[in-house]
C-alpha cells in the first residue's frame, strides 16, 4: 500500500547553470563561456518561480545550486529573493541554502545573501591537496577554502558545509584521513562527502583509471565519524546539523524546481524543465511532465527513505522479509520504522523488498 506523502510544504530548489569552466568530473547541467546571459537568465528564471509558486503559499526550505550559483552577481539574487519573499513570510527560520565555489566568495556577496535571508552555504571544497585539485581540475587553492569560510562565517551565515570527493585514483587511507582532519579544523556544521563517479560525458572519464582503493566508502565513513560527524545519509554527515531540504527529498515530500534542467515533483507527476540555457530564455515555462505510478512512488520512497537515517514505514512492507533483514542485521527496527544499517546498501534492500 502506499505510504501518502509526509504533510510538509513543498521545497523550491532553484538552479544556476553558469561556471567559469567546467571540472573534468561534472556531469550536471552547467556551461561555462555564457556570461552574456546572465541577465536574460534571470529574467526568465522569474518568469518561471512566479508561475511555479502561484498555487504554493508557503515554502520549506529553498536551495540555489548549479552550476556555481555565486556567479550571479547580487542584484541578481536581489530580484530572485524579492520574487518568493511573499513565499517565506510565514516561516521565517525556514532553511535557504546556497552552493557556492571557494575562489568566487567575497565579502559583499556574502553580506547581500545574507541581508536577503540566506542563512545556510555549501562551499565546493572536493580536496585540500593541490595534486588532487588538479586532477580534478579545480581553479581553488587550499588558501582559497580558509579565505571564503572567513568571509562566510563573519558575515553570519549560521549553517557552513563543505563537500569533499574521495576515491580517485590519488586517494590513500592516510592522505583520506588528512583531508578528514583538515575539515575537522574549520567552521562546519557539516559535511558531504562523494564517491568519484566518471559519467561517459565528462572529460576525466576518457583518461582515467578507476581507484584502486578498497573498501573506500567505509574507510572515510569511519575515519568521519571517529571526528564526530555523524552519517545520516549515504554522502551526508551532520556536526550536529543534518540538511533540512534534503531531509524532504528523502522524505518523499512533493518540491518544486525551477532554472534549465531543474526538476521537480508534485502529487503523481515529475516535472523537468528545458535544459540548455537559451532555450529555457526563450520558454522558462516550457517541460516535459512524467507521470508517476503507484509502484515508481512506493520504489522511491524505499529507496530514498533506505539511504539515510529516515528509514520506511513498516505498514505496507512484506512482513517476512523485514523479519529476515532484522535477523540478517542489514537493518533494524526504530519508531515503527525500517532503517538500514548500512545505508550504502539501500539500493539493493528496496529492491529486494519491490
Amino acid at each position: 500500500m502506499l505510504k501518502s506523502t509526509p504533510p510538509r510544504a513543498p521545497s523550491l530548489y532553484i538552479h544556476v547553470p553558469f561556471c567559469t569552466s567546467k571540472c573534468g568530473y561534472c556531469a550536471f547541467n552547467s556551461f561555462s563561456g555564457l556570461d552574456s546571459l546572465k541577465d536574460a537568465y534571470v529574467e526568465a528564471l522569474i518568469v518561471d518561480l512566479k508561475d511555479s509558486l502561484k498555487s504554493t503559499p508557503v515554502l520549506s526550505s529553498i536551495f540555489i545550486g548549479g552550476g556555481t550559483p555565486n556567479t550571479l552577481e547580487p542584484k541578481h539574487y536581489e530580484y530572485i529573493f524579492n520574487t518568493i519573499a511573499t513565499h517565506t513570510t510565514s516561516a521565517q527560520n525556514i532553511e535557504i541554502t546556497l552552493e557556492a565555489n571557494p575562489d568566487l566568495i567575497t565579502k559583499e556577496w556574502c553580506k547581500t545573501l545574507r541581508a536577503l535571508g540566506a542563512n545556510r552555504l555549501s562551499l565546493g571544497v572536493q580536496s585540500f591537496f593541490a595534486d588532487k585539485l588538479r586532477f580534478l581540475q579545480r581553479e581553488h587553492s587550499q588558501q582559497d577554502i580558509f579565505k571564503a569560510l572567513e568571509i562566510a562565517h563573519t558575515c553570519g551565515f549560521n549553517h557552513l558545509s563543505i563537500d569533499l570527493i574521495y576515491n580517485t585514483p590519488l586517494d590513500m587511507p592516510a592522505r583520506l584521513k588528512a583531508e578528514c582532519m583538515q575539515a575537522n579544523t574549520l567552521p562546519i556544521d557539516h559535511l558531504s562527502a562523494y564517491s568519484l563517479t566518471l559519467e561517459d560525458n565528462t572529460r576525466l572519464a576518457k583518461s582515467t583509471a578507476p581507484s584502486a582503493l578498497l573498501n573506500a566508502d567505509s574507510t572515510l565513513q569511519n575515519i568521519l565519524k571517529d571526528l564526530g560527524f555523524t552519517p545520516y545519509e549515504v554522502s551526508n554527515y551532520a556536526k550536529p546539523y543534518q540538511v533540512q531540504h534534503n531531509l524532504g527529498y528523502w522524505a518523499g515530500c512533493e518540491y518544486l524546481g525551477c532554472g534549465a534542467g531543474a526538476v521537480g515533483r508534485m502529487g503523481k507527476e515529475r516535472f523537468y524543465k528545458q535544459k540548455y540555457v537559451l532555450a529555457y530564455i526563450k520558454d522558462p515555462l516550457k517541460r516535459r511532465i512524467e507521470h508517476l505510478s503507484d509502484q515508481d512512488l512506493e520504489f522511491e520512497r524505499l529507496f530514498l527513505g533506505l539511504r539515510c537515517v529516515l528509514g520506511v514505514e513498516l505498514k505496507g512492507l512484506d512482513p517476512k522479509k523485514t523479519q529476515t533483514l532484522v535477523e540478517e542485521e542489514k537493518c533494524k527496527i526504530s519508531n515503527q520504522r525500517l532503517v538500514a544499517c548500512d545505508f550504502f546498501l539501500a539500493d539493493e534492500i528496496a529492491l529486494w523488498l519491490t
